[in-house]
């Protein structure tokens, strides 16, 4: 996996349903712009509030309608069966390869987490292995990632700390061939590439993939100066992006950019009014309203 990866959003109607005619809008978006890939049912896709129903006809319409590029599914729980119920689905619509999000809540040893992934790798899907602490209240070790580095199915890494620190780390524990590392962090892809990342699974993608392709494209190939110029041009609007949480902004800005409605599913709700008219200033800011 090399190149950038948009974790696309779930655009919902007026009565919660999902509403296709708005993502297939996004996804036109996103094959214009050359994107590599694509996350189906990720953080950003609200999965923790989709039904396994809805998920695979996620999976099916995202499929049919991005032949060309690169799809990883969602399909991480923090329950192994359900987890590999739902990677065997994501296999049956024709994904085969998956985000697996270390299992939040329950905070299972490294033990628990190679027994964790261990089974998903069962099914034969591809497996991207998601480090969030931020969510899910664990860290992946340097000394742990080696231990999973042993699943042959674990293909990357999204690693969204942040934090320049832990990806030395991890490359000092593995090296940087056996995994593809990709920044889940948008605050930081120019300098996680510099160390030796594959690319980036992004939120702000989702508005501007133009200038996420461009990032990751300059700093693959060795260009970090055109990469720190698009990185540091694009702070403001990162920042925007987590003012509230994700993915909040994003699909408010697409819905003020009339592209889809800023329904979310509960316990998420609308952004504070005065958030919005921030969001709104800064969108301005990039030409997009």
């Amino acid at each position: 996996m090399r190149g950038t990866y948009t974790a696309v959003v779930t655009p919902f109607d007026r009565s919660g349903n999902i509403d296709f005619n708005a993502l297939d809008k996004i996804l036109k978006m996103q094959i214009s712009a050359g994107i590599s890939g694509l996350i189906v049912c990720g953080t950003t896709g609200e999965a923790a509030t989709l039904s396994i129903e809805e998920k695979i006809s996620l999976f099916e319409f995202v499929k049919s309608k991005c032949e060309n590029i690169d799809i990883v599914a969602g399909t991480g729980t923090n329950n192994t069966a359900e987890t590999v119920k739902q990677t065997k689905a994501a296999i049956n619509a024709g994904i085969n390869k998956v985000l697996i999000v270390t299992p939040y809540y329950n905070k299972p040893s490294c033990a628990g987490l190679i027994r964790h992934y261990s089974e998903v790798s069962q099914t034969g899907a591809g497996i991207v292995l998601y480090n969030v602490p931020g969510r899910t209240g664990i860290n992946v070790s340097p000394p742990c990632l080696e231990k999973l580095a042993e699943i042959e199915n674990i293909i990357a890494v999204k690693e969204a700390t942040g934090d320049m620190s832990r990806l030395a780390g991890y490359f000092d524990a593995v090296g940087t061939d056996r995994f593809d590392f990709l920044s889940g962090d948008d605050f930081t892809v120019a300098p996680f590439i510099s160390l030796g990342g594959k690319g980036v699974i992004s939120v702000f993608t989702n508005i501007l993939p133009d200038l996420g392709v461009a990032m990751v494209s300059a700093a693959l190939n060795g260009d970090f100066r055109k990469a720190a110029d698009i990185q540091i041009s694009l702070n403001k609007f990162n920042q925007a992006m987590f003012m509230e949480p994700n993915p909040l902004p994003v699909k408010t800005s697409l819905s003020l950019m009339k592209i889809c409605e800023d329904n979310f599913r509960p316990p998420l709700d609308k952004m504070e009014e005065s958030n919005i008219l921030k969001l709104s200033e800064i969108l301005k800011d990039y030409s997009l309203i």
